[in-house]
């Protein structure tokens, strides 16, 4: 699926409606689903300022050496590797508190090493970035991507300077989270340079995700000759994401809708082609 892995599972999802603008497409069908298919193949890059969604605040709660965000599971910052509610994707995870400006996560899944986030905040207090690193992909390799927030609600006295309620403001990522696309007749792909993605056969059976922990299987279907929807199940057999790719009329540009995790959170984005 094409999204920033660890940010969507911190937030996790985003989301948008899998509301759709209706293409009318001109001029013989065939060429014009040959085009597409043209379009659809190559490599493609988030415009992360066109993020927009059901993204809800983050809210840090760290005091009395206990930290916890949002609704997860609280973790004792001691440094020391503490086991938590597995959701497929982290089921340990490491907090430390370095100073009254930087605190450490490490999140592992299965013994392994999942990710990695230093939350550091700005001097003044009122911006949090976090420098996230993944390395679910299949080499292994971080993909790392930073997480800028402003700070929208203070912190408690006596808490930590991080507590509190925080907004998005922007995301960046390096080219390697740059999603691959390649379809042919009815051989879709979507992968990254670390290897993470699928290979799938439109309207066939629902393939696994590499690099995704949860054991997520991809479904791939295309209703019209310019949208591709991915729909992921989890092992259970249940709809956890959807993801809906648009081609756009100058073909270098994808208009993406999702609804992604079980409160069904909605966003929208774009995608752009790169040059060769």
């Amino acid at each position: 699926m094409i999204r920033s892995e660890k940010g969507c599972r911190n937030d996790r999802g985003a989301a948008g409606a899998r509301a759709i603008a209706l293409a009318v497409l001109s001029v013989g069908g065939v060429a014009s689903a040959a085009k597409t298919d043209e379009a659809f193949t190559g490599r493609w890059r988030i415009d992360t300022a066109s993020i927009t969604g059901d993204i809800k605040p983050t809210v840090f709660r760290v005091r009395g050496g206990v930290f916890r965000r949002d609704d997860n599971t609280a973790v004792r910052a001691d440094g020391q590797l503490h086991r938590v509610p597995s959701d497929g994707y982290v089921d340990e995870q490491s907090i430390s508190v370095e100073s009254d400006r930087v605190i450490k996560e490490i999140d592992k899944v299965r013994g392994k090493l999942a990710y990695t986030v230093d939350y550091v905040l700005s001097p003044d207090g009122n911006t949090l970035t976090w420098h996230v690193a993944s390395y679910t992909g299949p080499d292994g390799h971080a993909v790392r991507s930073e997480t800028v927030q402003r700070r929208v609600g203070s912190a408690s006295k006596g808490a930590h300077p991080i507590s509190g309620t925080w907004k998005r403001v922007g995301v960046t990522v390096d080219s390697r989270q740059d999603t691959i696309l390649k379809l042919d007749g009815n051989h879709f792909s979507s992968r990254t340079d670390s290897g993470s993605g699928f290979d799938a056969i439109i309207g066939g059976d629902p393939v696994r995700l590499d690099g995704d922990n949860s054991g997520v299987r991809a479904q791939i279907t295309r209703p019209r000759p310019d949208l591709i929807v991915e729909t992921d199940l989890s092992v259970r057999g249940t709809v956890d994401d959807v993801l809906s790719l648009q081609m756009m009329p100058d073909q270098r540009t994808i208009r993406a809708t999702g609804v992604y995790g079980p409160k069904k959170r909605s966003t929208t984005f774009y995608l752009h082609k790169q040059s060769e």
